[in-house]
C-alpha cells in the first residue's frame, strides 16, 4: 500500500476513535471515517486498474487448472489404492 492509502486509513481510524470519545458528535465522526474509507478504496481501485505490471486473470494460462486436476486425480488414485490395500 502506498502512503496515500495508509494516510487515509490512519485518519479513518482517528475518526472512529473520536466517535467513541465524543458521543454527542459521533454521527459526524463516523461519517468522516466512512468518507476516508471510501477515499482509500478509490485509491486502491485506481492503482489496481492503472498498474500495467498487474497480471490479469488470463496471465497464468490454462495449465493452472490442468495441474490442479492432475493433482486431484493423483490424490484420488492414492486414496483408492490405500483403501484397496486395507490401510
Amino acid at each position: 500500500m502506498n502512503n496515500l492509502v495508509l494516510g487515509c486509513r490512519n485518519i479513518e481510524t482517528l475518526c472512529r476513535q473520536r466517535a467513541v470519545s465524543d458521543r454527542a458528535h459521533s454521527w459526524k465522526w463516523l461519517g468522516e471515517a466512512d468518507r476516508w474509507s471510501d477515499l482509500a478504496h478509490r485509491e486502491i481501485a485506481f492503482r489496481f486498474q492503472h498498474n500495467q505490471e498487474h497480471a490479469g486473470p488470463m496471465a497464468m494460462g490454462p495449465n493452472s487448472v490442468d495441474r490442479g486436476s492432475r493433482r486431484q486425480k493423483s490424490d484420488s488414485m492414492q486414496r483408492q489404492q490405500s483403501a484397496t490395500r486395507g490401510g
